[in-house]
């Protein structure tokens, strides 16, 4: 398979080994989280400091493989924001990093971490070949991180190659783009999708993809500020099922569990999706096992109202940076939910 880590990247891996003849200074993978993007820069890092490629693929027995596995590469830095640390494991650690005593991490690569790439980029290479640095997710930089990069980027040392992840280009500034080679990564089909699920042992494998929205990297991302729980998405969907049905106490009594704010909205967000393609007479898209639900209740949704909530939602979804109050946030957004039925008398 070459540098792909999985079936649906063999065409971006494909063309990342084709850099390797005369690499850029600057490469951009981007595409919708979930699909392989930080797992085939990671992999893309490691063929470029790797001594001895084999197929197109790190070796993992040199010297600077194993460098790479005990986190010593002096000419590798690797930038991920905390909620990246608590889910994707280091290249030199067994598991993830776990997040302890934090109500809210950070899911953006912070100006510190910008900042102290001077110290790296102002020494030359200890091994005497290129340097990496592998940056996830870049998309998430405030205009301060992304300004100080931009400087690096402008005027990049000798044999330094800065690899970026984004989740989503549109929020990555033009002046980045446009010094960088980008490479999309486009979701794995359904076949795909379900194949890979299936081989992990994920029952029920066309159902959960669909609630995944077709990415299957995401259902092991078991850090909970990033998924719900099972117990807990199901509770949530039983309420959301209730449609008009819907009273003040339930929302009360399941905002007590507190719930994570980013896979709450996100939920949401597909829920009401569902209900709109319901309500034009089409299928759902994610939730599939709750169908008949889904399509009980739309007839009686105000699609006025549903379509102000949705953008409601979007706009929520990206600013959930901002520290919040889970408890208040997931009851002020199940009443506005409640709110596109109409009252019951």
């Amino acid at each position: 398979m070459g540098l792909a880590p999985y079936p649906w990247l063999q065409k971006p891996a494909e063309l990342l080994e084709s850099f390797t003849k005369k690499l850029p200074s600057s490469i951009l993978i981007h595409g919708p989280r979930g699909s392989g993007t930080y797992e085939l820069g990671e992999a893309f890092a490691k063929l470029i400091l790797c001594s001895s490629p084999v197929d197109g693929h790190a070796c993992g027995q040199c010297a600077e493989c194993k460098l790479i596995e005990a986190g010593n590469h002096p000419d590798f830095k690797l930038l991920l924001s905390e909620a990246e640390e608590a889910i994707h494991p280091l290249p030199w650690q067994k598991e993830a990093k776990p997040v302890t005593g934090k109500k809210t991490i950070s899911r953006t690569i912070s100006i510190e971490q910008i900042r102290a790439l001077s110290d790296f980029i102002g020494i030359s290479s200890h091994r005497g070949g290129r340097r990496v640095v592998l940056v996830y997710p870049a998309d998430t930089m405030m205009a301060d991180q992304s300004s100080a990069l931009l400087k690096t980027l402008e005027e990049p040392p000798p044999s330094m190659v800065f690899i970026l992840v984004s989740d989503n280009l549109d929020r990555m500034l033009p002046t980045i783009r446009s010094r960088c080679q980008l490479v999309r990564v486009a979701p794995p089909t359904q076949e795909q999708g379900v194949q890979f699920l299936k081989e992990k042992g994920v029952k029920n494998p066309v159902e959960e993809l669909a609630k995944l929205g077709g990415m299957p990297l995401l259902y092991f991302e078991q850090d909970q500020k990033l998924r719900l729980d099972p117990e807990k998405e199901e509770k949530l969907l039983d309420l959301l099922a209730k449609g008009p049905a819907l009273d003040a106490r339930s929302i009360i009594d399941l905002s007590s569990a507190e719930y994570s704010l980013v896979p709450l909205t996100t939920l949401l967000q597909r829920w009401c999706n569902d209900l709109v393609l319901v309500s034009q007479g089409l299928q759902p898209r994610y939730f599939l096992r709750r169908a008949n639900q889904t399509k009980s209740i739309a007839s009686s949704v105000n699609l006025k109202k549903l379509y102000a909530f949705w953008d409601e939602l979007n706009t929520t979804r990206r600013h959930l940076q901002i520290a919040l109050n889970p408890r208040m946030m997931t009851q002020d957004m199940l009443f506005k939910y409640k709110d596109i039925f109409p009252k019951r008398r």
